[in-house]
Parts: C-alpha cells; structure tokens; sequence
C-alpha cells in the first residue's frame, strides 16, 4: 500500500513537471539579430582607425618638430641677405600653416568625442571598446498578435548586416512595440555594463540562445543578411492564444540610461524611447526573439508564468 502510494506521488510530480515541457514542445517562435558593431573597428562616428605614421603625418594629435637650419647667405652684406630673409620668412609661414593643421585636427578630434557621447571631463578616459547591454522581455495580450506578423517581416527583409539597418530594425521595433504598449501585461528589464566588447558579444550571444531554446521550431530566424525558415509541422493546440512574449536584446557603445526595473508604463514608454533612439554610430549587436510566431500557436498564461518566471506584472 505504501509502494502504491508513493508511485502516485512520483506519477503526480513526473506530470507536474511535463506539464511546462509539453507546452514548450509545440511553441514556435522566431528572431532576426546582427553583431555589425562588434565587428567593425572601434572607433568613434569621425574617428579612423589610422596609424601612428598616418597621425603623424597629418598632425592628428602627435607631436610636430620642424628643423631650421642655419643659412650663411648674406652674412657679408649684400643681396644674399634679403633673400636669406625672405627663405626664412617662407620656412615660418610654412611651420605656422602645420601647426594651424594640428590644431584643426585635434579639434576634430574632440568633437568626435562629444558626438560620441563623452564630455571634457572623461576626455582622457575616451575608450570605444566597451559594450552595454540591456534585455527587454515583455509578455503582451492576444490583443496585439498582429506583431506576429510585423516581425516576421521585419526578420525577413530587414538589413541585418549593417550597422544602420540594425538601427532601423531595433527602431521599428521599439515603435511597433509602444503602439502595443496597452497590451503589455509583463515586463522584465536588466543591463549590464561597461563590459569589454569580446565578454559584452559573448554574454548577448548566450542570452540570446537561451531565450531562442524556449520554443521548438524557430519558423523564422533573420541573421547577418540570410533568412532561414522553418517548415516544420507543429501538433494543433487546443488552448487559445493568451500572450506573446517579445525579448529585445540590445548592446550599446554607451549607456542608455540608469533603469533598475519596469513597474510602470511611463517607464517603459522611457526604455522603448530610448532604444528607438539607438543610432547607427552606437550600436554594437542587436537580437529580437518572439514567441509564438504561428498563427494557430498558443501561449497560455500558465505557459507564460512557468516558461518566463523572471516576468513582472505592470
């Protein structure tokens, strides 16, 4: 008797725990991303990637040393002196126009900084090597499934190769994402940062397949200028489509803002704002995951409290 209640107990827990598993293996999902950031030099908007020599020889912050030598001309008196004076003269005007040069130069150089987002006082600490990272993960109604649809397009004819279309992506997202802001039941929001770019491509790259392992079939993935999609057959659900979840996962050349949690749709409208403004010259790596992304899928909110526990309601 004792045997037999105990095997209810294992039964009952073996279903408990399927429960989530079964839901999870016949969700769909899709995403779209680009690292165009962290692969180019890193650099500022108006900076190059120049060498020493090169900086050198365009007086771009190096030190310039000009030689003038000694001429005997007209130490005698006679007309060797005046044009002995008059080569001096050429050789000066010559050294003024270099150091006008430099000058130039390194105020171009300086304004490149402020562009970039760094005032005077953190001149010296000008280091466009470090990555910031943010995930926005939100639970929204049934109301606003047409994002289904806008995403997909956006993963398939989106420009995921550049930088300014990794910009616009992330825009068009933020903005379709505001105008469902009424649908947005759950949110979770976390950053990071400064980090060195290789451990802020890393840390994205292993948030990002964590939140794509949480469906079974990924019927659309745009990536680094290629679509993949999926024809996989997925079982019929019989539940009813409740929630989508939508994650944006973002890394930025500097930070967006000082934001510790979501509780309130001003917030978000804040976050969502900010993201949107993302520019071309900031962005290092981009990631958007949503589920489900077939019409007929479900996601009920059971699902959604056992799948995403993190979620906070707003």
């Amino acid at each position: 008797m004792k045997t037999l209640r105990w095997a209810s107990v294992v039964l009952a827990v073996l279903v408990i725990l399927a429960l989530p598993l079964e839901a999870l293996a016949r969700r769909s999902g899709g995403s779209f991303s680009g690292r165009g950031g962290f692969r180019s030099p890193s650099t500022a908007p108006g900076r190059s990637p120049a060498t020493s020599y090169d900086r050198g020889y365009r007086g771009g912050g190096g030190t310039n040393f000009f030689f003038f030598p000694g001429f005997g001309w007209g130490m005698g008196g006679g007309g060797g002196g005046g044009f002995g004076s008059l080569l001096m003269l050429g050789m000066l005007g010559f050294a003024g126009f270099y150091l006008y040069r430099a000058m130039k130069n390194a105020s171009g150089a300086g304004a490149a900084r402020h562009a970039y987002g760094y005032g005077d006082q953190h001149d010296q600490d000008f280091r466009p090597d470090r990555a910031y990272l943010y995930k926005l993960q939100l639970g929204l109604g049934r109301s606003a499934r047409s994002l289904q649809q806008k995403l997909t397009k956006f993963a398939e004819e989106g420009d995921t190769q550049s930088e300014t279309g990794l910009s616009q992506l992330l825009s068009q997202t933020a903005l379709e994402l505001a105008r469902q802001k009424h649908s947005i039941r759950y949110v979770l929001l976390s950053s990071d940062g400064p980090l060195p770019l290789a451990q802020g491509e890393t840390k994205m790259n292993s948030i990002a397949l964590t939140e794509r392992s949480r469906f079974e079939v990924e019927r659309v993935r745009g990536a680094d200028g290629r679509v993949r999609k999926a024809e996989d057959k997925l079982a019929q659900s019989e539940d009813v489509l409740e929630y989508i979840v939508v994650t944006v996962i973002v890394a930025t050349r500097q930070p967006l803002g000082s934001w510790k949690t979501v509780t309130e749709h001003q917030q978000l409208d804040d976050v969502l704002g900010a993201l949107g403004g993302v520019s071309a010259g900031e962005i290092l790596g981009m990631e958007v995951i949503w589920t489900p992304a077939d019409p007929d899928d479900a996601l009920t909110e059971n699902d959604l409290l056992t799948t995403y526990p993190d979620l906070r309601g707003i």
